[in-house]
């Protein structure tokens, strides 16, 4: 339900989300920086060693009630496609979404 409420909201124009995008990338960068964020590479070395396979794309969001999140989405060894909802603060594997 978690990356449900993540991915309802109504689609932007290609314009609009490319600059949402890069303002989503630069405000998560400053808090990677400020030490409010675990950075990314973090994130996906725990996944990698928790999961098998090769990291896709990520996108930073948030939750519903604010929460700051990353959506990674990855691909097993036997091709399936599964999206990881992490909680942005603390690292933590949230949800897990795929085939």
């Amino acid at each position: 339900m978690l990356l449900a409420g993540v991915l309802a909201a109504a689609p932007l124009p290609l314009a609009a989300q490319q600059g949402a995008r890069r303002s989503e990338q630069d405000q998560a960068r400053d808090a990677v920086r400020d030490g409010r964020l675990t950075p990314l590479s973090q994130v996906l070395s725990a996944l990698s060693a928790r999961t098998p396979g090769e990291h896709l794309d990520t996108r930073f969001s948030e939750t519903t009630d604010g929460r700051p999140v990353y959506l990674v989405t990855w691909r097993t060894p036997d091709n399936r496609v599964v999206i990881f909802v992490v909680d942005a603060r603390t690292g933590r594997v949230l949800e897990q979404r795929g085939d």
